[in-house]
């Protein structure tokens, strides 16, 4: 397990690490598709199966978001990027990988839970139902509407915590070799620290992700989810730094550095 520090990057860095995506991308554009719509096949394939499909869905996640990872990294190094790179979170970090998965559908369960019982709408049904809006009649759409935002509200607030703890651990996980807790936990922390260009990336993203929604057939994903792994994979470059040995007579750290906390220490820096 590698020893990393975190560093506090600018809200500006947001544009550097989208730029950054979109750079890797442009370097090997037909791989980086092809390996999206792999991924798509296999995720509608694994969702086809009963129950156990969209259970394993959420297990390979951290795997394949790994592989990716791993693709930026050759990109960066001057490397050829191939499908292969989607499977390297099968030999390195691979228990890291699956206590998120496991952590993350577990969570998510328990989400779905929570606002069903607070709210009495079914978030599940409700995103299932709004991939298909032109199945639903007038009124179905306005009462599921009705108990949607309530169900949304709430969802997006007890998802954030969660998905600021599975951002960034794919790569601790596979990268640094570190435990699925461990990881988690960095992940989340870092992402608090570093709230400003975390939250300037995120509006980016969002505002490129609305754009490609509007590209027929999904091309647009297939370009817009490659550019936000490897844009991931930019601000994990920038925020997550390796501690080098101490050289003798060295100057102090660099003030912006600080170790992440760790389960057993104050989470306070």
């Amino acid at each position: 397990m590698n020893r990393i520090r975190i560093v506090h990057p600018p809200a500006s860095a947001g544009t550097a690490w989208v730029l950054a995506g979109w750079k890797t991308f442009r370097t090997a554009p037909v791989v980086w598709s092809g390996m999206t719509a792999m991924v798509f096949m296999l995720m509608l394939g694994l969702g086809l199966l009963p129950f156990v499909g969209g259970l394993t869905v959420y297990l390979m996640s951290p795997f394949l978001v790994a592989g990716f990872l791993a693709a930026s990294r050759a990109t960066e190094a001057g490397e050829p990027v191939t499908f292969l790179h989607l499977g390297v979170g099968m030999a390195t970090g691979q228990r890291g990988l699956l206590g998120i998965g496991l952590t993350y559908l577990v969570a998510t369960l328990i989400v779905f839970q929570i606002v069903h019982y607070v709210t009495g709408a079914n978030l599940e049904a409700i995103l299932a139902q709004a991939h298909h809006p032109k199945a639903m009649t007038p009124e179905e759409a306005e009462a599921i509407l009705d108990q949607a935002l309530p169900a949304l509200g709430l969802g997006t607030l007890l998802l954030a915590p969660l998905l600021m703890a599975t951002w960034f651990s794919p790569g601790l996980a596979h990268f640094e070799e570190f435990p699925a807790g461990k990881a988690m936990w960095w992940s989340l922390w870092a992402c608090w620290v570093n709230w400003r260009p975390i939250l300037y990336y995120s509006m980016l993203l969002g505002l490129a992700g609305v754009l490609a929604l509007l590209i027929p057939f999904g091309l647009g994903l297939l370009v817009f989810l490659p550019v936000t792994l490897a844009s991931t994979y930019a601000a994990y470059r920038d925020i997550f730094v390796p501690i080098e040995p101490p050289a003798p007579e060295t100057e102090a750290p660099p003030q912006d550095l600080e170790v992440a906390p760790d389960f057993d220490h104050d989470p306070h820096p």
